[in-house]
């Protein structure tokens, strides 16, 4: 049982749950940069909100199914075609042996999940099986898929009776416009309060240094050189550092666990997986709230997806 790969594209892996509780071995989250789409995309094949699934970054792949099986399609794809036809996203779908599925260019936000029944076999590392590419660890080989490549299922999850179609109203929006809720930083309070306000005045825009690790913010320079040297501290995904340069520095997924720049903003935990779908070009508008807020916001999210999706958590 497998599938093979036709057309790679820019950057396809396989993603699913991160990396957990390995930090203070150096070891990054890695995992799905949008856990949502993920989700989504996994529980209309029924599958856990973090099994692995097929990330695909900014253009077109095309498959061919060699195995009867159930596939879900969610993410900032232009479109999906099955055997040339349109096929919606959010919805499952049943293809069956020499079918060709071919998922379009993402026009606006930067990555697209395709879940599948079949269980995907992938390398494991330390309990998780997502690819961390800057290592070459888990997925398949530990590196972005290539034309030609076959990857293998090792069983079927799907049931006869599983015909799911995502609400509306839980259907993300890809845009090339983002806001992303922060909380101050631990460099962020206290003297710094004011470089706070105006980070988050004005709107930024990714630059073209942007990857899985992290993306650079273009737009007037923040606070260059107040701060001198620190000590290396931890960092998470979703981290705001500022390097002497004044542009800010956003973590993703596959960032460092320690950095030595001041860490000024972090996105909170519910808007965390919004960072996955970031592009170059893309216009952020960070808000700062409370870390009380936070938790509030996060509470809410998790009440509102459960209700669709189950129990259900976002990194």
């Amino acid at each position: 049982m497998s599938i093979r790969v036709l057309k790679a594209g820019l950057q396809t892996t396989l993603q699913g749950d991160p990396f957990r509780g390995h930090r203070h071995l150096g070891m990054p989250s890695a995992g799905a940069a949008d856990a949502l789409s993920l989700a989504l995309a996994n529980f209309l094949v029924g599958k856990s909100s973090g099994a692995l699934a097929f990330e695909i970054t900014l253009t077109d792949a095309i498959f061919e199914i060699t195995e009867p099986c159930l596939i879900a399609v969610v993410g900032s794809a232009e479109f999906v075609r099955i055997n040339g036809k349109g096929s919606p996203q959010h919805q499952t779908k049943a293809v069956v042996p020499g079918d060709s599925l071919h998922i379009g260019p993402s026009l606006a936000g930067c990555r697209t999940y395709l879940a599948t029944s079949a269980e995907i076999c992938a390398e494991k590392l330390l309990g998780g099986k997502s690819t961390y590419l800057v290592a070459g660890l888990g997925g398949f080989h530990g590196r972005a898929l290539k034309d030609r490549d076959i990857i293998p299922f090792l069983r079927d999850f799907s049931a006869d009776n599983i015909d799911l179609a995502t609400p509306p109203a839980l259907r993300p929006h890809y845009s090339h416009d983002h806001v992303l809720r922060v909380t101050p930083g631990p460099e962020g309070n206290g003297p710094t309060e004011e470089l706070m306000r105006h980070f988050c005045h004005d709107s930024y825009t990714v630059g073209a240094r942007a990857s899985r690790m992290g993306m650079m913010l273009e737009g007037a320079p923040l606070g260059a050189g107040i701060f001198s040297n620190m000590p290396s501290a931890a960092v998470f995904p979703g981290t705001i550092q500022l390097p002497p340069s004044g542009k800010p520095y956003l973590l993703g997924p596959d960032a460092q666990t320690t950095g030595g720049y001041p860490r000024i903003a972090q996105v909170i935990r519910a808007d965390r997986h919004l960072i996955g779908q970031l592009r170059p070009g893309s216009r952020v508008q960070f808000v700062q709230t409370t870390t009380a807020r936070a938790t509030e916001i996060y509470r809410e999210k998790l009440s509102l997806l459960s209700s669709w999706l189950g129990q259900i958590d976002l990194w």
